[in-house]
C-alpha cells in the first residue's frame, strides 16, 4: 500500500472529496448521538484528522489497509515531530480515522437533508399556517422571501461590513432553519445578511459571534487562513439587540466547530 504524502500531486475524480471538504459535516456528525463520541472528543478527533489531512490525501476511498499504512508512516516519522510524539497518539490517530471512514460510509449527510425535506414537506402539509405563511416559511429555507427582505430593511447592507451590493449578500439564518421553529425561521432577528466567504465560514461553523457581536474563531479556523480572507478578530456585526442574543448563543453552541 503506497501512502500519498499531501506534498505529492493527485489525480482525482470530481467525487472525490478530500478531507476538508468533508470537516464540517464530519464535526456535526461526531456531535451527535450516533457517533459515539462525547462532545470533549470531538474537539480531539477534528485535531487529530487536522494534523493527518495535512501530511497525508485523505478522502473517501479511504479504508482498514489505508489506514494501517499511515499509522506505520506516523510511527516512523514520530521522532522527527513536534507534537503528537507518544504512542497512544497512534491509537488515537487510528481510532479517528476508523470513525471518518464510519461517517463516510454512513448516510449521515444524507438523512440530514432528508430531515430537512420532512420538516418542509409538514409545514407544506400543516392546517393550522395560512398558505402564505407557508410559503414564506419555505422561501426561508433557501434564504428567500419575506425572509431575505426583511433583513435587507433591517442591516441595509452587509451585517459585518456594511457592503451594500445586496445582490450578491447572502441572507443566513443564525440558528439554522433545519433546527428552528416556524416562528423562528422567519424572525428577523435570527438572521445576518453577509458576503460569501462570511456566509460560508458561519454557516460551516468556522465562526461565530458573542454576546457583543465580536467575532469567535473556531480553533481549526487558523490564522494563516484568517489572514488570506483578511478576516481580522476585531471583526464584529454592526450592532446586536437583545433579541439576537438566544440565537447567537445557540450558533456559538450547537453550530461553532470548539
Amino acid at each position: 500500500m503506497i501512502i500519498i504524502l499531501r506534498q505529492e500531486t493527485l489525480t482525482m475524480n470530481e467525487n472525490q472529496k478530500l478531507y476538508s471538504e468533508w470537516e464540517s459535516d464530519f464535526y456535526q456528525y461526531l456531535s451527535s448521538r450516533e457517533s459515539g463520541v462525547n462532545k470533549h472528543s470531538c474537539t480531539n478527533y477534528i485535531a487529530w484528522m487536522k494534523h493527518l489531512s495535512r501530511n497525508y490525501i485523505i478522502n473517501h476511498e479511504i479504508d482498514e489497509a489505508t489506514i494501517d499504512s499511515i499509522i506505520e508512516s506516523e510511527s516512523r516519522l514520530q521522532p522527527t515531530r513536534a507534537i503528537y510524539t507518544k504512542r497512544r497518539d497512534l491509537t488515537n490517530f487510528r481510532s479517528c480515522l476508523r470513525k471518518f471512514v464510519q461517517f463516510i460510509h454512513s448516510d449521515y449527510v444524507e438523512a440530514q437533508a432528508n430531515l430537512l425535506d420532512k420538516a418542509e414537506q409538514q409545514v407544506r402539509e400543516s392546517k393550522i399556517i395560512t398558505a402564505t405563511e407557508k410559503e414564506a416559511i419555505i422561501k426561508a429555507r433557501v434564504e428567500q422571501g419575506v425572509f431575505r427582505q426583511q433583513l435587507i430593511k433591517m442591516w441595509k447592507g452587509c451585517s459585518i461590513t456594511h457592503f451594500e451590493m445586496l445582490d450578491v449578500l447572502m441572507a443566513s439564518h443564525i440558528k439554522p432553519w433545519r433546527d428552528s421553529t416556524n416562528e423562528e425561521r422567519l424572525s428577523v432577528f435570527n438572521g445576518l445578511l453577509l458576503l460569501p466567504n462570511y456566509d460560508k465560514l458561519f454557516d460551516k461553523g468556522y465562526i461565530s459571534f458573542n454576546r457583543n457581536g465580536r467575532i469567535v474563531f473556531s480553533r481549526f479556523f487558523e490564522q494563516p487562513e484568517r489572514d488570506a480572507l483578511g478576516i481580522s478578530p476585531e471583526t464584529k456585526l454592526i450592532r446586536v439587540e437583545p433579541a439576537h442574543l438566544p440565537f447567537l448563543e445557540y450558533h456559538r453552541e450547537n453550530c461553532l466547530i470548539h
